[in-house]
């Protein structure tokens, strides 16, 4: 089983990410966040295989988060989730530099909950997939998390 944590300050978001990931028998949503500082503790919390991070979000931004991920978890896949706009796809680059693992576009006028969540899962689920192996049964929810650096270690990259 593969565990995800979500992190989105979209209520909305979350919920489309959750649904979409809820139909792989393989990948469980083992919680969500609506910002970075939330989401670090939750990781810790969690110990999920993989982490979904939006770029815009209040107190802690995707990009912050990610380069703090990277600092205590060199390993964990993180799928980064913007919006396809020019500044999206600056921030979403910039991302991909500080150590994110791949990104997906948030769906935009797509007409309804069910198509975009029918995008989400085709974009997301394969991505996931690729990440984790799909060998992670049995590996507990930590397969994914290096251990935190020792003190003074430099993050590897």
């Amino acid at each position: 089983m593969i565990s995800v944590l979500v992190v989105d300050d979209s209520v909305v978001v979350r919920r489309l990410i959750t649904d979409a990931l809820g139909d792989d028998p393989e990948i469980r949503v083992v919680g969500t966040a609506p910002n970075g500082k939330v989401a670090l503790t939750k990781i810790e919390q969690l110990r999920p295989d993989l982490v979904t991070l939006d770029i815009e979000m209040p107190i802690m931004d995707g990009l912050q988060t990610m380069r703090a991920i990277r600092q205590q978890y060199a390993r964990l896949p993180v799928i980064m989730f913007s919006t396809l706009t020019a500044a999206g796809a600056t921030a979403t680059l910039d991302a991909l530099s500080a150590g994110a693992s791949d990104y997906v576009t948030k769906p935009a006028n797509v007409g309804s909950v069910a198509e975009s969540i029918r995008s989400v899962r085709e974009q997301i689920i394969p991505r996931i997939h690729a990440l984790c192996g799909g060998a992670r049964a049995g590996r507990g929810l930590s397969g994914g998390l290096a251990a935190p650096p020792r003190p003074g270690a430099v993050p590897a990259r």
